[in-house]
């Protein structure tokens, strides 16, 4: 009875062996296609350690198409594949497609093993402002300050979507102790420079506060006149989603004496199509 049992063991683990096989195949190959590339991320994310083999050969493959290797890349991330550690490491080092090496950063920042810190450090010299930055995110995911001068510096530069990750950067890394230097930037003749130092300021203040205080400093802010600012509030209070929250929104939204009034009007319509409120609790 026991051979039959373990015979039966055996037969299931060949057949959902071959199942799976398939169904990796079929979603990595709808990885390739733009119109099926969300299904496909779906779908693998699914399957879940299964597919971290046929991921890591794809994300390596200079001879597939850009957006397929990141999505492998981003998914490996996702699954926090410690096993495509080194294959990450290798494509932030060596790859020559720059959206590659930042993908292959991010990556590593979720995996979060510190193996990886060494290439990241080197990789704060890469030529690619983003791969630096992300780079510095990762590094501090994993408790390494390391890169905070670089992304104080970055913020001070004229590469606009590298001053936004360096904020996140700045986020990540938490330390207040930076605000005084982002308050100088304050008064930086480029108006980028003054929108994320303003916005780094914001989103490090907000760290270690209650609930209450975190309600309070989102509803003060959404009344700030920099369209970046008070937009960022209005996401984080949808991300809160309490009825406090919501509430907050709701008062702003109508007020469009407000700087934040359509910011607070744009995210209540995003969360009503997503059907996280109803079009009945919006009218209260």
């Amino acid at each position: 009875m026991k051979k039959i049992s373990v015979s039966l063991f055996i037969i299931y683990i060949v057949v959902t062996s071959v199942c799976w096989g398939a169904d990796i195949k079929g979603a990595i190959s709808k990885l390739h296609n733009k119109e099926t590339r969300q299904e496909a991320i779906k779908e693998i994310e699914k399957i879940g350690k299964p597919a971290v083999a046929h991921l890591r050969q794809l994300a390596k493959d200079k001879k597939k198409d850009q957006n397929s290797r990141i999505s492998a890349i981003v998914l490996l991330g996702r699954m926090k594949a410690e096993e495509a550690g080194t294959d990450l490491e290798e494509v932030l080092e060596k790859d020559d497609n720059k959206f590659c090496r930042e993908a292959s950063a991010i990556a590593l920042g979720k995996i979060k093993n510190k193996k990886a810190i060494p290439k990241l450090k080197k990789a704060l010299k890469d030529e690619s402002g983003n791969v630096r930055m992300r780079a510095v995110w990762a590094l501090a995911k994993m408790g390494d300050k390391s890169g905070k001068k670089l992304a104080l510096d970055i913020i001070k530069s004229k590469d606009v979507t590298a001053q936004l990750l360096a904020v996140e950067a700045l986020e990540a890394i938490g330390d207040k102790d930076v605000i005084p230097e982002l308050e100088n930037n304050l008064n930086s003749n480029s108006v980028w420079t003054r929108i994320h130092s303003k916005l780094a300021i914001k989103r490090l203040k907000i760290q270690g506060l209650s609930e209450q205080e975190k309600l309070n400093f989102l509803k003060e802010t959404l009344k700030d006149e920099q369209f970046e600012v008070n937009q960022w509030s209005a996401q984080e209070l949808t991300k809160v989603g309490t009825p406090e929250a919501i509430g907050i929104l709701k008062e702003t939204a109508k007020d469009e004496t407000i700087s934040g009034s359509y910011s607070a009007k744009k995210v209540l319509m995003i969360m009503l199509k997503q059907g996280k409120i109803t079009e009945e609790e919006l009218q209260k």
